[in-house]
């Protein structure tokens, strides 16, 4: 049977480790919520998404690639302007490969693919961490019934909502859209584009 003593002692152990669990649960909960306060928020204008060719669908050692930063950068609700759209030639029996960088594939994202033959256009919407790349054919198979013509690719735009900074520095939602022009021919449109409280265009 323990002495009182020994009772008091052991009381007196759970206690100090009681003790010991809050401090250490405080002193996280401080430490992260510093993290989150001072941690770098990426301006969305640097983000960029990387593009390869790969002809009849096979990676080659030297592929043509491009890097190429946001066609859009705006808050919802806002008319903004745009940035000329990059552009890659894919054929038409090629396979354009694209990676998209953590800033985006980390939260839900859509991709918009445009053919010359407007009923060919197809829409993408994916889940948050669901994929890091994308294969686009550079054609599609015919949409008129007993035709052999096969609907070119012309554009590619990745949509979504980032959090940037504003001119206060203060953190506020972007509309954020990646713009590529597949037909190698480089356009510059120049009317500003007026962004709605969605990532979509």
């Amino acid at each position: 049977m323990a002495t009182p003593r020994q009772t008091k002692k052991k009381s007196l152990v759970m206690f100090l480790a009681l003790l010991v669990a809050v401090i250490i649960v405080v002193v996280a909960s401080v430490l992260v919520q510093k993290w989150w306060n001072d941690r770098p928020t990426k301006d969305p204008a640097d983000v960029t998404v990387r593009a390869e060719v790969r002809p009849n669908g096979e990676k080659t050692d030297d592929p043509v690639t491009l890097d190429y930063g946001p066609y859009v950068v705006c808050e919802p609700g806002t008319t903004c302007p745009d940035n000329p759209v990059p552009a890659l030639k894919v054929g038409e029996n090629d396979v354009l490969h694209l990676e998209i960088p953590k800033e985006v594939y980390d939260h839900d994202w859509s991709l918009l693919m445009i053919y010359d033959d407007p009923a060919a256009n197809q829409d993408q919407y994916f889940a948050a961490n669901q994929t890091k790349k994308v294969d686009i054919p550079g054609s599609t198979d015919p949409v008129v019934k007993d035709s052999d013509e096969r609907p070119k690719l012309v554009v590619v735009e990745i949509n979504t909502l980032m959090v940037g900074l504003d001119d206060q520095g203060e953190e506020t939602p972007y509309a954020v859209v990646w713009s590529l022009n597949t037909q190698g021919e480089q356009a510059v449109p120049d009317q500003p584009v007026k962004q709605e409280d969605s990532a979509q265009n």
